[in-house]
């Protein structure tokens, strides 16, 4: 399985969060369905050009989540626990939002390190 996943080393997010935050990502829209095999550590590692370390962390991250599952010996697997995906509806709505977040933020000079911690800040606030 080819995953369309992208690291930015020069963005300032942590590797092993961009990587997490995108498999995530993926289960949301459906593309990563439950019971889907997912890539090797390494191999995955090899692909994106990072540290296999990096890979198993995220992964073990997950499977603690719920949303992956390792079988030893077999692979590593979307979780039954894994959040059901996104509607087409609901993936078009907060997209639309995000690119109206990152206009203004654009336009008020915050860089998305920046922008990334206002979110995770408001969301920790959130009820």
């Amino acid at each position: 399985m080819d995953l369309q996943i992208s690291i930015e080393t020069e963005s300032g997010i942590p590797v092993y969060i961009q990587l997490a935050e995108q498999i995530k990502i993926l289960i949301h829209e459906g593309v990563l369905k439950v019971g889907d095999l997912m890539p090797t550590t390494r191999g995955l590692a090899v692909k994106l050009g990072i540290n296999a370390n990096t890979v198993a962390r995220v992964y073990r991250d997950l499977q603690a989540e719920g949303q992956l599952r390792l079988q030893r010996g077999v692979g590593t697997f979307v979780a039954q626990e894994a959040r059901e995906p996104m509607s087409k509806e609901e993936i078009q709505n907060l997209e639309k939002k995000a690119a109206e977040i990152i206009e203004l933020s654009k336009q008020a000079g915050i860089s998305p390190m920046e922008l990334a911690q206002f979110i995770k800040t408001r969301w920790k606030e959130a009820p």
